[in-house]
């Protein structure tokens, strides 16, 4: 045997020996996406903020609202200090001064427009906007069931449970409560992890 063959035998052992044989390669397939989140915004019940009483024995339902749309927007920090600094009763232009003081981008209608809760839908933000008599809410979404429709609110007054109402009746009734809704302009939570392929046996 000659030199030159006994390299090619000693590599090839060598090679068995250390596992250097080529990979075969591996068969996936992808798997399909399941449906969206619904609600969009869905703040896990544990974050909920439940409304509370401020220094003027009034209710604080804005600045809870506000409080769960931040956490949901992972401003979990900015949610805390929103909440040790302001409660009671607030009105949307002097929320809007106190947003633009604390320097938070936001966006807003005082129309009721729906097209801006199918915007707070899409992006999965959410929004807060004025719902119920003298009441403020989170909007987490538009939740479809049955074919229908519905708008999914987070009320601080109820916290645990979200509320559906059917679209054209929601719209109408916000609109009567004065149309205003607002989204802080920062990226939501990740959506729900799931596994996009399986290996082929």
């Amino acid at each position: 045997m000659n030199a030159k063959l006994r390299a090619i035998i000693a590599a090839c052992v060598l090679c068995l020996a250390s596992g250097c044989l080529p990979e075969q390669p591996v068969q996936v397939r992808p798997l399909p996406a399941p449906a969206p989140e619904q609600p969009a915004a869905n703040l896990p019940n544990k974050l909920h903020q439940r409304n509370w009483t401020g220094r003027l024995n009034q209710g604080s339902c804005v600045h809870a609202s506000l409080v769960n749309h931040l956490r949901w927007l992972n401003e979990y920090e900015l949610g805390e200090r929103w909440r040790a600094t302001y409660s009671d009763g607030e009105w949307d232009s002097r929320l809007r001064s106190r947003l633009d003081a604390a320097d938070i981008d936001y966006s807003y209608t005082v129309k009721a427009d729906p097209r801006f809760l199918d915007w707070a839908t899409a992006t999965r933000r959410g929004a807060i906007l004025w719902w119920k008599p003298a009441h403020c809410c989170t909007f987490v979404g538009w939740v479809n069931r049955d074919g229908r429709q519905f708008a999914a609110i987070l009320d601080n007054n109820y916290p645990g449970r979200f509320e559906l109402t059917p679209r054209e009746q929601f719209v109408r009734l916000w609109a009567g409560y004065g149309g205003f809704a607002l989204t802080v302009l920062d990226d939501p939570a990740s959506s729900l992890p799931y596994r996009s392929y399986e290996v082929i046996q």
